[in-house]
């Protein structure tokens, strides 16, 4: 992913807006570049402190706030990575537990 393609996902990322895959993208690429990184702190300190400056309780300490997003993000994307996992062990275990009924049932029927 490009510093540009990178910025063009700062504020859907702040919002949520992103797929899974995206946000995996966006996240590693944000990772490695400072000055992506330095982006989107400054968008989430405007947007979210915008956003909060009208509510009674303002939580000032708006990097611990991104800190905190950023890392709700992975650990979505891990329980999707953990989900999809699972979907494929379990279906893997069911095939071979079918396929072995299956022979099971033919050795009955011609031996």
């Amino acid at each position: 992913m490009t510093c540009r393609e990178a910025r063009k996902l700062i504020i859907p990322f702040i919002h949520d807006e992103l797929s899974m895959e995206e946000t995996r993208d966006f996240l590693q690429h944000v990772r490695g570049c400072k000055a992506c990184m330095d982006e989107l702190e400054i968008y989430y300190i405007v947007d979210v402190g915008l956003d909060k400056s009208d509510g009674e309780d303002i939580d000032y300490n708006l990097t611990a706030a991104l800190n905190s997003h950023i890392r709700e993000a992975y650990q979505k994307i891990f329980i999707l990575f953990i989900g999809r996992v699972l979907k494929y062990s379990i279906n893997t275990l069911m095939f071979f537990g079918v396929f072995i009924i299956a022979m099971m049932q033919l050795r009955i029927w011609f031996f």
